[in-house]
């Protein structure tokens, strides 16, 4: 008879890999001066035990901490209060044989599969990592919709359409996205409210794009 499989163990594990790959993940931008996995993990288990979400937030990269306020990383570690607990128990039962860093390896999350490699002392994501988009100024996000649209697999959208009208659809968005990207070419073509806290960038008469400024960056709100 083959062994029952055990559920404390496996779910053990799992802890031990998603801890691994949230430091990981860190590690591979360079955050908060931690030069080695092992810092990393160190200087983590210290913030957990603490309680500590700015300690935390320092381990971040340059790049996550733009795209991610102190007040937004403080209110998600207090709303993961046992995901918290779950990586400190990961951390202080974390087995020996994970213990020594890994050079190398896949890691899943959310259906996406990284390949992750240690290059020159410093650990890389290979494949399987989406870019970020750069949302830091309206025409920035706006590009990078247009780029995102342009690029998206719209088949079974086609599929459920008369050739005729999925035809006219698709020549009236790429019209529209070109006239867009014309128009982020010239000066003053955004406009912005008094308080700066959303941009509004018209193509035709009647239709504009609207954005609004949000902790993480600029965000589209409406499309006409």
């Amino acid at each position: 008879m083959p062994p029952l499989p055990d559920p404390y163990g496996a779910r053990r594990s799992a802890l031990s890999c998603l801890l691994l790959t949230v430091l990981l993940l860190v590690a591979c931008r360079g955050g908060g001066g931690a030069r080695s996995p092992e810092a990393l993990r160190e200087a983590y288990a210290r913030a957990l035990a603490d309680d500590d979400p700015a300690a935390a937030y320092a381990l971040l990269s340059p790049e996550l901490r733009a795209a991610t306020s102190k007040e937004a990383f403080a209110a998600r570690w207090k709303a993961q209060a046992a995901e918290r607990s779950a990586a400190k128990a990961a951390i202080d039962t974390l087995p020996s044989a994970l213990k020594p860093p890994m050079r190398g390896g896949e890691t899943v999350h959310e259906g996406a599969v990284l390949t992750w490699a240690e290059v020159g002392g410093h650990y890389q994501v290979v494949t399987g990592l989406p870019g970020l988009p750069d949302l830091s100024t309206p025409a920035s996000a706006i590009r990078a919709f247009l780029a995102a649209v342009r690029r998206a697999d719209l088949g079974a959208l086609s599929a459920l359409l008369a050739d005729d009208l999925s035809s006219r659809l698709r020549d009236d968005w790429n019209r529209r996205a070109d006239l867009l990207e014309q128009l982020l070419k010239q000066p003053g073509a955004i406009e912005f409210t008094p308080g700066m806290e959303r941009a509004i960038l018209r193509y035709e008469p009647g239709r504009a794009l609207t954005l609004e400024q949000t902790p993480q960056g600029w965000r589209i709100v409406a499309l006409q």
